[in-house]
């Protein structure tokens, strides 16, 4: 049996991986989780769980040193952005130095170290953090010898991930509307997607670099909603209103460039998404006056966004597509959930989403109208 190490089990998408990747032969899955508390569910869907802190060198052998393979989605998010710097690289250290010689380590990254929010190259603070730590990474495991794997993930999708149950609750509730229509990339992975390719490093038939784990060929939106519209058995409503955001037109003027790169920047929300990544360089006491002040605002935002829920807006983020490196051949997303099955006796608010006996999800009880920010893993 290989045995392989899941750090972060306890978070939306390292449990759903844990649940379908022990489904696979020949793998025993360790998940690893901080405390008692944070791995109930697991453990209450019989898996067996290691506790302890893992940026502890000492709590970092006992828990992945007689590990054949290590997969990291362990990450600090205090929203204080020094503290969560400090804590993820003391992490990163830890599990290198821990892991049994020669064993593959994988780290999750995001596709947001691309900004494809952006028409140009400009990440967001967590965006730049996973990229200044894929770099760490990739150094000590050089330096260690360790076979290194980093997993760039697109929006992350699985009967267990909030963006899956946001997407089911607009279809039940309609109408969708979708970036231009529906034809817009969306930048999708399935935890699926992810258990294939562990399986494969876990077997040596993977070569170490850095993979951008999207749905290849990619999917567009609206491919999305309708694989999840068939699999709730439900109509998929389209808004007939037109796109927030037009298609780009060709030759565009160095001044049409010029405005469009200027509102970018008048626009609030991506300054004080780029500008947050400096202040983990700056003293703590001013990073949790920061964090007061985006409590402050936030809920005033919160205290808009009621105001404006009346208005329809996108369901889904208008982003570019990206050119992937990917797996090469990782298998259509519906037979590798076919492959890979979530099995859960507890848990689910609805006790018929362990596993429908059609391999689908049925209509969700309390379907989630929206999500205040998207954010790949």
């Amino acid at each position: 049996m290989t045995r392989v190490a899941i750090l972060g089990a306890n978070g939306q998408v390292g449990t759903e991986v844990c649940l379908r990747l022990r489904e696979a032969p020949g793998i025993e899955v360790v998940p690893v989780a901080r405390n008692v508390s944070g791995s109930a569910f697991l453990r209450c869907n019989e898996m067996e769980v290691r506790h302890g802190r893992i940026g502890d060198p000492d709590d970092a052998a006992r828990l992945i040193g007689d590990c054949d393979v290590v997969v990291n989605f362990a990450l600090s998010m205090t929203a204080i952005p020094r503290v969560d710097r400090e804590v993820n690289r003391q992490i990163m250290s830890s599990v290198v130095a821990a892991a049994k010689p020669g064993a593959p380590i994988v780290f999750a990254s995001t596709i947001m170290v691309y900004a494809p929010a952006m028409k140009f190259w400009l990440p967001d603070a967590y965006g730049l953090e996973k990229w200044i730590t894929e770099k760490q990474f990739r150094r000590l495991a050089q330096r260690s010898q360790h076979p290194c794997y980093v997993f760039r993930l697109g929006h992350v999708m699985g009967d267990l991930q909030n963006i899956t149950r946001k997407i089911c609750g607009e279809i039940a509730e309609g109408p969708v509307t979708l970036p231009q229509q529906g034809k817009r990339a969306s930048n999708t992975v399935f935890t699926a997607s992810i258990v294939e390719s562990i399986v494969r490093i876990a077997r040596g038939a993977a070569t170490p670099g850095t993979y951008d784990l999207i749905t290849e060929p990619q999917w567009t939106w609206l491919e999305v909603y309708r694989y999840y519209h068939a699999r709730l058995n439900l109509p998929l409503e389209l808004a007939a209103a037109g796109d927030a955001h037009p298609a780009k037109s060709g030759g565009a003027s160095p001044s049409r460039f010029v405005r469009r790169t200027l509102g970018y920047f008048a626009n609030t929300n991506v300054l004080r998404e780029r500008l947050t990544f400096l202040l983990a360089f700056l003293p703590k006491s001013w990073n949790e006056r920061t964090y007061t002040r985006y409590l402050q605002s936030r809920a005033l935002r919160e205290i808009q966004s009621l105001k404006d829920s009346k208005r329809q807006g996108l369901c889904a983020p208008d982003w570019r597509e990206l050119k992937v490196r990917g797996f090469a051949d990782l298998g259509d997303p519906a037979a590798l959930i076919a492959k890979y099955p979530l099995r859960c006796k507890f848990g689910h608010a609805d006790s018929a989403l362990s596993q429908p006996a059609d391999g689908g999800i049925p209509k969700p009880t309390h379907p989630v109208n929206n999500c205040s920010r998207w954010r790949t893993s």
